[in-house]
């Protein structure tokens, strides 16, 4: 189960959030080549004074991307998400792409736990039948 948490400055409503979430959810599934029920997405609407980023200036909106994935993927992979992540919160929320940062932090599938299982790390076979 994936777990990608964007915190951004701009001012983001639930309606925004929910549309955002579901566009994640799908690019998500698309560039890392697995399934949809299991990707987690969260969205923090934080103050302007409540995130920095060395090289912007006060005052600039910004967004803040941690992911933790299942190991196994390229790094291309990953990169092609990041990238496209960043297309789509500055399409919905107007945030420049040079405003955002990314930090993705692989993890064996057994460290995801799920109510009734746990996640065997990424194969190319999701690749193949999209797995969830």
């Amino acid at each position: 189960m994936p777990h990608l948490q964007f915190e951004t400055t701009a001012a983001v409503d639930s309606a925004a959030k929910h549309a955002f979430t579901d566009e994640i959810t799908d690019v998500y599934a698309d560039r890392m080549a697995t399934g949809t029920g299991h990707v987690a997405v969260t969205v923090r609407a934080l103050e302007n004074a409540s995130f920095s980023l060395g090289r912007l200036e006060p005052g600039e909106d910004a967004v803040m991307l941690n992911a933790d994935v299942r190991a196994g993927r390229s790094f291309d992979r990953q990169r092609s998400f990041v990238r496209d992540a960043f297309e789509v919160a500055h399409g919905r929320w107007g945030v420049p792409t040079e405003n955002m940062y990314a930090v993705v932090t692989e993890h064996g599938g057994e460290q995801f736990h799920e109510y009734d299982r746990v996640l065997s790390s990424w194969g190319e076979h999701e690749a193949e039948d999209s797995a969830d």
